[in-house]
């Protein structure tokens, strides 16, 4: 008999009631069907009330799995994840679980209070079955509990956390289990390995370029790819920029949205492809009619070598022992360099004027750099009769001088111009272009138009990405700007500079489309001109110069001297990427024997930053440009990583030390009971009660707060059918202190 109960009070705790009138129905006679046993209202047992925890032994078990899997870091293959939908059941199952855990919680806080204690407000009768309802806790019964004036303190904190904690676990319980449960797709460090490339870090983001490092071959270029390096390699792709600008947008809707275009286009390295990034811009005069053009792209040599690693890394990523933590194979995997990695940004601001005739002696004028903050502008030097942006004379070179550059006038012919670093404080080069005759206007014209640009250039740190699929496959190679390395000069420049609309550093900076002098980039360049020669060679299939080759490609809307500052900005970007090209990856990779007596690549020498995968000669290595590569992998994966995980891990860590709480209050206390735990047996308690006019006119419902703050108890009574006693439930303060200790429950007492 004893095996008996314990089942019944197994299969009630876990929900379960029905299989015990099944089996009776089985085994006895139908008269005993209709008639309902007495039962024990409080049990003190150890056994029992261990038995009854057992409602917390799945969801706490789930819990804890959980949170181990996601904290241990567990990665899954692809075709593993092909059955998340069957993690999204898994996940509404356990959240039902620690839902029934939370209410069987709260239901034995409640019946101990009703039962041995001093009773509960009438409103939290039934908080056991809301707690997954979080609209309970505006609710009016919740208000009135807390509110009765029957609470002492005490008891009045114990309920509020005890009901709010519930409520709240209950709620978070759904998406906190499938957080934890749903594999999601993220990006995690995989490991970490120094790579090493054989140039100096001064030969490969120079301060000043210098001619030496270009073949004399390159002031003279083909359209077909040659078998040396130049500045200009790739200059078609800015015409392609142009050509997308044209044909983006077709021609019947340019009258609407103008010539859109991309703000960006390829290029490429020896081994990576690479974003040639343009953009063109208000100037920060306020001139609406001003642009400036702003470009950067990757370093090619340190691109070239990132994406060989990442390659690497995506064969050797089968050859990682991972113990235990799985293989996410089958997806993405990539590399990063941030620290110590710099590549160009180059700016460029152009103006257009009008040489009068061959006795035009007035000395060039150059626009003011943009990219410099107003503090920083020697405003004396402007020249007053210039116009917006303002200009700066430069009196080494003549209108009438300019008439006489190299050149059929029926080009567009540029001359680099060294700028002095007073005024023009901030620039790395000046161009001066006279445009074709064709593009001047009227060939009888007596006025040549001549556009002057002032462009600036720098090395900026940056973030370098790429990525390639695991097993191999070539990706491609981004970057993204790092302020970091500028925010203690942006904190002093932003403070002299402060804008009536406010805003934080990173905005300002961000606003000027990061490049900004001094603020960033971290180091400017100084460019020679003869080194800038070589960004305008001479196409020898074409007969004629590059520049002039993409100043006739800009069939578009664009004012000539728009379109020069941004294919000189451009070029210049290129070319400065191109410095230190035929320098390439260094060292030999670490290898080890696999359990078929194969030498295979030693991924685990990079994973998780165990080691470098490359071995080098530290001598010969010690002047070399040395970086750090991070390694990650884009996949499914049981991990902490990113703050939905980190909370849903604290609110199932709550989770399990309430319910564990409460199973060991079980155990030590041996109280249990399995009654009144459903609206049901709540209605037959309430309906074998003595009525009371405390509940007068509530029978059509209730619209104030004070019927629940009543004070409700249940009570022993003696039954005028038979000897025995039964159960009432009591309202009401009248309820005299003696009179209730005469009647409270007994445990383990049967009651009818």
């Amino acid at each position: 008999m004893a095996v008996t109960q314990q089942a019944n009070v197994v299969f009630r705790a876990l929900g379960l009631g029905i299989l015990t009138c099944w089996f009776r129905s089985l085994f006895f006679k139908p008269k005993y069907q209709r008639i309902e046993p007495p039962k024990v209202a409080i049990r003190k047992h150890r056994p029992s009330a261990l038995l009854r925890a057992l409602i917390h032994v799945i969801p706490v078990a789930g819990a804890i799995a959980l949170v181990s899997i996601n904290l241990y870091e567990y990665y899954i293959t692809r075709d593993s994840a092909k059955t998340l939908v069957f993690y999204q059941l898994l996940a509404k199952i356990h959240e039902i679980a620690i839902q029934a855990s939370i209410a069987a919680i709260v239901f034995s806080y409640i019946r101990h209070e009703m039962v041995l204690g001093q009773g509960v407000p009438f409103g939290s009768l039934f908080c056991g079955l809301q707690v997954s309802q979080a609209s309970y806790l505006w609710s009016m019964e919740f208000w009135g509990s807390v509110r009765s004036k029957h609470l002492s303190l005490r008891r009045r904190c114990s309920l509020i956390a005890i009901t709010v904690g519930a409520v709240v676990l209950a709620t978070v319980a759904g998406p906190s289990s499938a957080i934890l449960l749903v594999p999601h797709i993220t990006s995690f460090p995989w490991g970490s390995t120094h790579i090493w490339i054989n140039t100096t870090p001064n030969d490969l983001w120079p301060t000043r370029t210098d001619r030496i490092s270009v073949p004399a071959a390159c002031s003279r270029v083909y359209q077909s790819p040659q078998p040396y390096s130049c500045p200009s390699d790739e200059w078609q792709s800015i015409g392609n920029y142009f050509r997308l600008l044209k044909d983006g947008v077709p021609q019947r809707y340019q009258s609407d949205v103008g010539a859109l275009g991309p703000n960006r286009v390829q290029v490429t390295g020896k081994a990576s492809i690479r974003h040639l990034e343009i953009e063109n811009l208000q100037d920060h005069w306020g001139n609406v009619n001003s642009k400036t053009a702003i470009a950067t792209t990757p370093q090619a040599a340190v691109a070239d070598a990132l994406i060989t690693v990442s390659t690497i890394w995506s064969q050797a990523f089968a050859n990682i022992t991972t113990a235990g933590h799985g293989k996410p194979m089958g997806l993405e995997a990539g590399s990063s360099i941030g620290k110590g990695y710099y590549q160009p940004y180059t700016v460029g601001t152009c103006v257009q004027d009008s040489i009068q005739d061959a006795e035009d002696e007035r000395p060039l004028a150059f626009p003011a750099p943009p990219w410099i903050l107003p503090e920083y502008i020697p405003e004396p030097q402007v020249d007053p009769t210039s116009f917006e942006p303002p200009t700066f004379p430069f009196p080494g070179l003549t209108q009438a001088e300019a008439l006489n550059f190299a050149g059929p006038s029926s080009e567009n012919r540029l001359r680099w111009v060294e700028l002095p670093r007073d005024p023009f404080n901030g620039s790395a080069i000046g161009a001066v272009i006279l445009l074709a005759e064709q593009a001047s206007g009227s060939e009888t014209s007596q006025r040549q138009e001549i556009i002057t640009c002032t462009l600036g250039a720098g090395w900026g740190s940056s973030n370098l990405n790429a990525s390639a699929g695991l097993g191999g496959g070539h990706g491609e190679v981004t970057s993204l700007v790092n302020h970091t390395a500028a925010m203690s000069v942006a904190q002093l420049v932003y403070s002299l500079s402060k804008k009536e609309n406010g805003g934080s550093v990173e905005d300002y900076l961000q606003s000027t489309r990061d490049f900004l002098l001094p603020l960033y980039p971290d180091q400017t360049i100084n460019i020679s001109e003869s080194w800038s020669r070589y960004l305008n060679p001479t196409v020898a299939d074409l007969n004629t110069t590059v520049f002039h080759q993409l100043m006739q490609g800009n069939i578009t809307n664009r004012e000539p001297r728009v379109s020069a500052g941004i294919i000189l900005s451009s070029l210049l970007a290129n070319g400065l990427s191109r410095i230190g090209i035929e320098s390439s990856l260094q060292g030999d990779l670490r290898h080890k024997i696999d359990s078929n007596g194969d030498s295979v690549i030693d991924a685990n020498s990079w994973w998780r930053g165990k080691g470098d995968a490359f071995i080098v000669d530290p001598s010969e290595s010690n002047e070399w440009v040395k970086l750090k590569l991070e390694s990650f992998v884009t996949g499914y994966a049981y991990t902490t990583i990113g703050f939905g995980p980190k909370i849903a891990v604290a609110f199932m860590l709550i989770y399990i030390i309430f319910a564990v709480a409460h199973t060991c209050y079980a155990g030590i206390s041996g109280i249990s009971s399995s009654c009144w735990d459903s609206i049901g047996e709540v209605a037959a308690l309430t309906m074998n009660s003595a009525p009371t006019t405390l509940l007068r006119n509530t029978s059509a419902g209730i619209t104030e707060t004070n019927i629940f703050k009543l004070p409700a108890r249940i009570v022993a009574k003696p039954d005028d059918v038979s000897e025995g006693e039964h159960l009432e439930l009591v309202l009401g303060e009248h309820v005299e202190d003696k009179i209730v200790e005469s009647r409270t429950i007994k445990v383990n007492q049967v009651y009818g």
